[in-house]
């Protein structure tokens, strides 16, 4: 399986921009999945445009546009998802034009320059899709920080893991991220695709460090704070 890990630098609020880059990425990669961040199709963090439904209904034709433009190959799609009452920050699994599978984030930080909880309700399943013939599970950004939605997906059989992200950089942050992702490791033994955005949006700066994690190292990763496409054999 070759899993290409698509760390971009998406712009916060341009929606139609954003969604025709992740389609020309799509496209133009030889992959038999392309794993984009965290809310790519919105740009991180869209903050108080969550509330507008507008907003939402545009994020919403994106990710169906994306779907239309993704034949004969994978894409996991970070957006924001309206559920009744409820907004979500959310991952789609879109596959031969389908939205075969979503994972709504259960982790949610609220700590420093996030404040996910309000805009943000908490996901309940930690998803686990099939492709290839294998088991993924998937996840976004801080469920990774924590055991439970990785231990639940080795659970229920999930054979490699991928994570979305949209972490931005601080002293330490890297390091630390890569003792995290480690740790995940140990306790489920699974490959881990992680995927960041790069780049930086008002002031605050990504720092990218997109790998694939196995057999307790990195064995490959896409450059640091800046744009980078690299596909992986897993």
């Amino acid at each position: 399986m070759n899993i290409a890990l698509a760390q971009l630098n998406q712009t916060v609020g341009d929606i139609k921009g954003n969604a025709k880059k992740i389609i020309s990425t799509i496209k133009k990669t030889k992959a038999d999945i392309v794993v984009f961040p965290e809310l790519s199709v919105t740009g991180y963090s869209p903050q108080d445009m969550l509330l507008k439904k507008s907003f939402l209904d545009c994020s919403m034709s994106a990710l169906k546009e994306i779907s239309g433009n993704c034949s004969n190959k994978a894409a996991i799609v970070g957006f924001p998802e309206r559920a009744g009452s409820c907004i979500y920050n959310s991952a789609a699994v879109i596959e031969n034009r389908q939205i075969m599978k979503i994972h709504r984030k259960i982790c949610l930080p609220n700590y420093s320059i996030f404040d996910e909880k309000r805009w943000f309700s908490e996901g309940s399943e930690a998803a686990v899709f099939d492709f290839f013939g294998k088991k993924i599970g998937l996840s976004i950004c801080e469920d990774i920080w924590f055991p439970e939605t990785l231990k639940n997906q080795k659970e229920n059989g999930a054979e490699l893991m991928i994570n979305i992200s949209a972490s931005p950089y601080s002293k330490g942050k890297i390091e630390r991220l890569e003792r995290v992702i480690r740790q995940r490791w140990e306790e489920n033994k699974t490959p881990i695709i992680y995927v960041n955005q790069a780049g930086s949006q008002d002031g605050i700066v990504y720092y990218g460090h997109s790998m694939y994690f196995n057999n307790g190292r990195i064995v490959e990763k896409c450059r640091d704070f800046d744009e980078d496409v690299f596909t992986v054999k897993i």
